[in-house]
């Protein structure tokens, strides 16, 4: 049989942990893994087969085979039938989000064998985040680890890596959007603890992006965003005397910046400081910004999901906006309610026949209600604003305005007063990627603080566009944006997108959020009954976008489960790719990118395999230059999708220049 050796060998001995029991073996035939009790190894997973698999010795050392089981065998995020073992590897039997991880740790021939003993618990449970001085060769191995979020503590002994990410069943599970499947790795070394990023929207320390990097003491890391990200705080338990030096050391350090702070504050306001004391708010100062209840959920309660509805009465897209006036106004982005508006730029979607309007439930964890439709007014393709108005119940049926059941509206605030690191609260329906789910999605509120304003040359303006830390997904487009006294300050329109200079990936950024003063000339022409023919008077100064040169190129280059192939593989229409996705599992799309010149619109649209369907879209201008990039783009497959195809189109008339499709298994 494969896999044997002749008895005169030096064989490698085998460690195995699983559900919280360790076996050792030490080479003499192979190991049986699966549900049937008679199994060297015996795993209780609801996705475990009976013969699930076989560790089997080889003269190299040891490889897994998989004995035909129902929901596979998986290494590295990938199914294999087989394929050679040698450290420590963490195996996967099962269905993704059901699956049994199975640490397994092969000692090199020779070492010294590890003495047999029976099943006993992996882990035990610390009281204390710091443990006493070790004695014996201290420094050999890494401490215990601490890992805090925002859900539990969990600790962990330096016997295997620590994988972090939104996928179920990791060691540490940050459900978050911002953050990918497999987000980063804790690896214990003879020198500590290294955390290693493997996402696409990065892991931040500081605020700075970091790709390796060893602990050595507390820290706290924020997964997805520099600012908004999922926190983890990650404390390498070290020893009880190393960590109370490193606390007094610390303590001595903030001691010393805060005299220093003191001193300057004193110089700096004089006889003041009275003054400055007594100018700090109570609950009766008129100053005080801070959003209170009653303001949130009115906010809430004029928050609508807005839902794009083709002549056949099918979902085309969905996204956010707010109701302004008692008599039915709503407004949204041009995006969400009239994609063809001059301005918009080439653009998948088409014009919806009407738009399916849900009210937002007083139940938080209700989804909104479709209770009438709507549609355009107005719309200013370039300002990405549109109004609409309420014409007919969810079933047609024409409505009376004046006698409307809607909430209380929105009120109007001013952009002009923010400021930066004033708070500001975000409202809406994110969700696009998912639009058959249709109104089956609760209400979404985000804080964040104004980072800086963005100018919009097209407008003339500096502030074209508040910059901001919120968190915003596809279908939060149109929603609100209120400051602290409950009012609309502005329009959530898009997250920057760029290509990432170093791995050449459109990762997420900032919210880009269209000042609500910007407004004022489409919400006087809505009030007065709108102006479907209004040509926005900033259609003159768009500077003409650069057309594509002949030398141009984009290619398919696959999919790959990181993102970090390097546009190595090919897929064509004619014979697409194939690959094992299981719903909630992020791919990438991966496009060779050569000869397009800065500023040239491009977009890529995900694609259902029936042509029609757009399950998701990225927009954007290019910024790599005409030297090949290899970019890669993300996308979460939903339950039952079968497949997708990635179009990406180049300038302003939306010219596709390749297709990548994939098809599920």
């Amino acid at each position: 049989m494969s896999g044997t050796t002749t008895s005169g060998e030096q064989m490698s001995s085998i460690r195995v942990q699983a559900e919280g029991r360790s076996h050792t073996f030490d080479g003499s035939g192979p190991v049986r893994l699966g549900r049937d009790p008679r199994a060297d190894v015996v795993l209780s997973g609801p996705t475990v087969s009976r013969q699930h698999a076989e560790l089997q010795p080889t003269a190299d050392g040891w490889q897994i085979v998989d004995s035909g089981s129902t929901h596979g065998v998986w290494l590295d995020g990938q199914r294999i039938t087989q394929a050679p073992l040698t450290g420590t590897h963490t195996l996967y039997f099962g269905q993704s989000g059901e699956a049994t991880p199975v640490l397994v740790v092969v000692e090199a021939a020779g070492a010294r064998p590890i003495a047999p003993h029976p099943d006993v618990a992996l882990t035990q449970e610390l009281a204390l985040t710091v443990v006493p001085g070790r004695s014996n060769n201290p420094g050999t191995m890494a401490p215990a680890l601490l890992v805090r979020s925002r859900d539990l503590d969990r600790r962990f002994a330096p016997l295997a890596p620590v994988r972090i990410g939104r996928e179920p069943g990791l060691e540490v599970v940050a459900d978050d959007p911002v953050v990918s499947r497999q987000h980063a790795l804790l690896e214990p070394r003879p020198d500590g603890w290294w955390l290693h990023d493997r996402s696409t929207t990065g892991t931040y320390i500081a605020g700075e992006r970091v790709r390796s990097q060893r602990l050595d003491e507390p820290v706290t890391v924020l997964l997805g965003h520099p600012t908004a990200g999922f926190e983890l705080e990650i404390v390498p338990m070290v020893a009880a005397e190393v960590a109370s030096r490193a606390i007094a050391g610390r303590k001595r350090r903030r001691t010393l910046s805060i005299v220093g702070a003191l001193v300057a504050a004193l110089l700096l306001v004089g006889g003041g400081v009275v003054a400055g004391v007594m100018l700090v708010g109570g609950d009766d100062d008129p100053s005080d910004d801070r959003l209170t209840a009653a303001e949130l959920d009115r906010a809430k309660a004029a928050s609508v999901l807005l839902i794009a509805m083709d002549e056949n009465d099918q979902p085309m897209h969905s996204g956010s906006g707010s109701v302004i006036s008692s008599d039915g106004l709503i407004l949204t982005n041009a995006h969400v309610g009239k994609p063809s508006a001059p301005g918009q730029g080439a653009s998948e979607f088409g014009d919806p026949a009407y738009l399916l309007v849900a009210l937002t439930q007083p139940e938080d964890d209700k989804p909104a209600e479709p209770t009438y439709r709507a549609e355009p007014i107005i719309a200013d393709g370039f300002l990405d604003l549109a109004v609409l108005r309420i014409n007919a119940d969810a079933e047609g049926k024409e409505v009376d305005n004046d006698n409307l059941s809607l909430p209380e509206p929105l009120p109007i605030g001013s952009s002009q007063e923010l400021r930066t690191g004033d708070e500001i609260t975000a409202l809406g329906y994110p969700g696009i990627g998912n639009p058959s789910a249709g109104a089956e999605r609760p209400l979404t509120v985000t804080r964040g603080v104004v980072s800086t304003f963005q100018a919009d040359p097209v407008i003339d303006t500096k502030r074209g566009f508040i910059d901001s830390d919120l968190r915003l997904g596809s279908g939060n487009s149109g929603g609100a944006s209120i400051n602290g006294r409950g009012e609309l300050i502005g329009i959530n329109t898009a997250v920057i997108t760029a290509v990432s200079q170093d791995v050449g990936a459109i990762t997420q950024g900032s919210a880009l959020i269209r000042p609500i003063d910007l407004a004022s000339e489409v919400l006087a022409i809505a009030k007065k009954g709108g102006d479907p023919d209004y040509v926005s008077p900033f259609a003159d100064q768009v500077p003409a976008a650069p057309d594509a040169p002949e030398q141009a190129r984009v290619t398919a280059a696959g999919w790959s489960l990181t993102g970090t192939d390097g546009c190595t593989g090919t897929s064509t229409l004619q014979s697409p790719q194939t690959m094992s996705v299981t719903p909630g599992q992020t791919v990438h799309a991966e496009f060779a990118v050569e000869g397009l010149p800065d500023g040239l619109p491009i977009g890529v649209t995900f694609v259902a395999p029936d042509g029609v369907t757009v399950l998701g879209q990225v927009q954007d201008t290019w910024k790599g230059g005409a030297e090949r990039q290899c970019v890669s783009l993300p996308f979460t497959a939903e339950s039952g999708q079968s497949g997708v195809n990635a179009v990406f189109v180049v300038g302003t008339d939306g010219d596709v220049a390749a297709e990548n499709p994939l098809l599920f298994q």
